[in-house]
């Protein structure tokens, strides 16, 4: 009988349910978009029951695309977006709230006051990440003290916490295992990197108490099986972990120099730095890479919640694109942006300027502005905030990183891989495999079941396409420096808005 292996892949807005075989290959695919909730321009929300169902619907059409049954499927994996929570009643099994994602920034009022008094340092240096509204426990401390039902189901015992893998993996399960994998713990802002333990001190001081977070446990293992009443059969979950963390792994980065970068709703780099943990002092984020067998690796990371967004914006908030692939043809209708920037900070922006408050803004319209130089502006403008990104990382680690493995749906855009050569001046190398996250899951359920070992990872990785630079270095730094002055232009652009969105609620 044939093995496979199946991947649920819980992103940003999409879900979607990936089957390799033992020779990963995939054989079927499925995805559907979730709902996105915007109650205000500092709030975005998930139904998590939304997320879990349609994690079912999923999984049942590449089943049935696959032409196999659910005993052939030896191993579930799970990849997720991060930081992204909830809390559930753990009798009933259902959402108490809508989920805070990562996106959202309704607690940049509390992370200002804790970034001010000693705290803030302390907890960057235990946990890796400056105190920022994507800490999944500033989160919890906003439940606590603006829903009364969590506050009440918390205290009588009632409740648990979790991101959306530890969400999906309780509810696979039918609620035996609240588990989250070390990757993901460590992006929830509530993990000591060093000790390896969730961090009760830091959580006290914002009233909470670590009986309703999840166990940590590796990354490859075992997460318990899935009810036999879902797809009809048993399946072990053998892998949970973070998506950019599982691109990471899947793309081979793992030696000086090589760095990833996935584009898709958010543009993250990650590079690899081994099992020594390093704090950033430019404001990068240190992450648990992964822990499998027990050994703990990391990275650093340093990303941008709104360039994919803003891709996003032009197909859905003022339909100028069909769809994100579409940029690349529209922006190829004109050779430049015409002197337009368009700064991609939707809902803020982070390294290296970690200002909640910036807007998207756009510059240098003029009466021969045309819908494709606003595209291609969009396009360079995620690049630029690549470099900004790119920049820090190579003051932190002293690397210069002169080769990229892109990833992400986004990757596919030719243009878009050629503007990162330019502005960035590496090498830009795409793998085939574009959606490593998944990849890299089902490479770690296979070893949990016994499928593969390491060796039978190595040449996995096939290049696609390269690009290299063609900009001179004095239109590269040219450019940028506009680029520049857009952005000085725009930090703090929504202050007083938000103070008075929030004196109002």
């Amino acid at each position: 009988m044939k093995k496979y292996i199946m991947v649920i892949s819980a992103g940003a807005n999409v879900i979607k349910a990936t089957i390799y075989d033992e020779q990963f290959n995939i054989i079927s695919k499925d995805s559907e978009k979730f709902t996105q909730y915007t109650p205000s321009s500092y709030r975005v929300e998930h139904d998590a029951m939304e997320i879990y169902e349609k994690s079912i619907d999923v999984c049942k059409h590449a089943i049935a695309a696959a032409g196999i049954g659910a005993k052939e499927i030896i191993s579930l994996g799970i990849t997720n977006q991060r930081s992204t929570c909830l809390v559930w009643d753990k009798t009933t099994g259902l959402p108490l709230e809508r989920a805070i994602t990562w996106q959202d920034s309704r607690t940049n009022s509390k992370c200002r006051e804790i970034n001010e008094s000693p705290w803030g340092e302390k907890a960057r240096k235990a946990m890796g990440w400056k105190v920022s509204p994507a800490y999944s426990s500033l989160s919890l401390n906003w439940y606590i003290n603006n829903v009364p039902i969590i506050k009440e189901k918390i205290e009588a015992g009632d409740a648990l916490f979790g991101t959306i893998d530890t969400w999906l993996i309780w509810k696979l399960t039918g609620g035996k295992k609240h588990v989250v994998s070390y990757s993901n713990a460590s992006s929830m802002g509530s993990f000591q990197l060093r000790k390896e333990e969730w961090y009760t001190e830091f959580l006290q001081t914002l009233g909470i108490t670590t009986d309703i977070y999840p166990q940590v446990v590796n990354d490859s293992g075992d997460f318990g099986v899935v009810l036999a009443e879902i797809f009809g059969r048993e399946i072990a979950i053998g892998s949970d972990i973070a998506d950019q963390q599982a691109a990471l792994f899947a793309v081979e980065c793992n030696q000086r120099g090589i760095c990833k970068i996935m584009n898709q709703a958010v543009s993250i780099i990650d590079i690899y730095i081994g099992n020594e943990c390093i704090i950033s002092d430019y404001g990068l984020n240190t992450v648990i890479a992964w822990n499998i067998n027990g050994k703990t690796e990391y990275a650093l990371e340093g990303f941008d919640s709104e360039t994919g967004s803003a891709l996003q914006w032009l197909e859905e908030g003022i339909s100028i694109i069909s769809d994100s692939l579409e940029s690349e043809i529209i922006a190829k209708e004109v050779e430049d942006t015409g002197g337009v920037y368009f700064v991609p900070a939707l809902t803020g922006i982070s390294v290296p300027y970690h200002d909640c408050m910036t807007r998207g803004t756009i510059f240098g319209i003029n009466r021969g502005t045309t819908r494709a130089h606003l595209v291609r502006a969009t396009l360079e403008g995620i690049v630029y905030r690549l470099k900004d990104i790119l920049d820090v990382v190579e003051k932190d680690t002293w690397i210069k990183i002169d080769e990229i493995r892109v990833v992400g749906t986004d990757s596919k855009n030719d243009l878009l891989a050629q503007m990162m050569a330019d502005i960035l001046n590496a090498q830009v190398d795409r793998p085939y495999l574009v959606e490593a996250d998944s990849f890299s899951a089902a490479q770690l359920a296979g070893l949990a079941a016994g499928i593969w070992t390491f060796e039978d990872f190595k040449g996995a990785l096939k290049i696609e396409k390269s690009f290299f630079p063609e900009l001179s270095e004095e239109v590269r730094l040219a450019r940028y420096a506009g680029w520049c002055e857009a952005i000085n232009r725009t930090l703090g652009w929504n202050e007083n808005l938000f103070q008075k969105e929030t004196t109002e609620s």
